[in-house]
């Protein structure tokens, strides 16, 4: 064998080893694992029927090359209140949270949790998609994954039953967010602002006389355990987001943004506020059969003055938002409410 031929085949390998090099730099820069962090138990609906499958959605339109980690039950940073600054901040990439724990951030979103406005949490969540162009603007530091709502809130409650207007009046009752606030207050009641992490407690040692909140937690949170009346009447749904850093977002390849954006949306909203629903209404049945608590439909006479107690709770709010230079009717007639 020539010098000349050794010394091709040498370049030539050393080409190979160099391209083998670059190649394998390309696939690790390509590679991405994002941080989803939430408060909730990894046997939460949301976790397991929402989180997951999308996560592992993900992983496998990637081919494995953008992964999603789930960090559960506070594992990045305790309590349910800062996560939407956890995600704006970069703490996490993508976190799960109530718009209500940062009202002040949300107005136009919570406009959602008007009483009356939808009938359930799957029309209440494609009303917020409706007026996306409206309200997106409240998510600058955050790329929207989904915005879904909850199941309808009840009146839950330990020692006393909600059979009537007047058994509400000078309860203490915890609220999710501060419009929810409003319509305790319209209720005649005395609002509390709480996590509900801390809810359990907060009912059993008598802290608050009842909860307003989906019935969903019974079986998630184990409210079950504490409450014993749950009063259905026309309340409020909550919100929800699922919000990923915007410099995260911004930093993937232009193949992984095209994932997360297929696999996001409107879709992954309505899937969730579907999971909430069904959970809701089982988790009322399951107390209704086992006789372990009593669920309470409100008479029509009494429907009738629950909904008149609430009937300006609306007008006031748009009047506080216009005021702020928020045009809520506009926002409101893009929901189609």
């Amino acid at each position: 064998m020539s010098l000349l031929f050794r010394a091709f085949i040498s370049r030539l390998a050393v080409v190979a080893v160099v391209g083998g090099l670059l190649l394998a730099a390309a696939a690790s820069v390509q590679a991405a694992e994002l941080k989803l962090a939430h408060f909730t138990s990894p046997k939460h609906p949301m976790d397991r029927l929402v989180m997951r499958p999308w996560g592992e959605e993900v992983a496998k339109r990637s081919n494995g090359s953008l992964t999603v980690r789930i960090y559960p039950g506070g594992e990045l940073g305790k309590g349910p209140v800062a996560q939407y600054k956890r995600a704006a901040d970069g703490v996490a990439d993508i976190t799960f949270g109530l718009q209500g724990y940062s009202s002040p951030l949300f107005p136009r979103t919570l406009l959602v949790e008007l009483p009356g406005l939808a009938p359930d949490a799957v029309a209440a969540t494609k009303m917020m998609w409706k007026a996306i162009g409206a309200i997106q603007g409240e998510y600058t530091r955050t790329k929207v994954l989904a915005l879904w709502t909850n199941d309808k809130a009840v009146i839950m409650t330990r020692n006393k039953a909600v059979r009537t207007l007047d058994d509400v009046k000078g309860m203490k009752i915890r609220t999710p967010s501060k419009l929810q606030g409003d319509i305790i207050k319209a209720l005649g009641a005395t609002p509390v602002a709480m996590p509900v992490t801390r809810m359990y407690n907060a009912l059993k040692t008598g802290v608050v006389d009842g909860l307003m909140v989906a019935p969903s937690v019974i079986r998630s949170f184990k409210i079950g355990e504490v409450a014993k009346y749950y009063t259905v009447g026309p309340f409020a749904n909550t919100a929800f987001f699922l919000v990923m850093n915007k410099k995260a977002y911004d930093g993937l390849s232009a193949e992984h943004k095209k994932i997360v954006d297929e696999t996001s949306g409107e879709a992954l909203s309505v899937k969730a506020a579907g999971i909430y629903k069904k959970a809701g209404a089982g988790s009322l049945a399951g107390e209704k059969k086992s006789g372990r608590g009593e669920v309470i439909t409100l008479s029509d006479a009494e429907d009738k003055r629950f909904r008149k107690a609430l009937s300006g709770v609306r007008a006031a709010t748009v009047k506080a938002l216009s005021a702020k230079g928020i045009d809520a009717e506009k926002i409101l007639a893009a929901m189609g409410g």
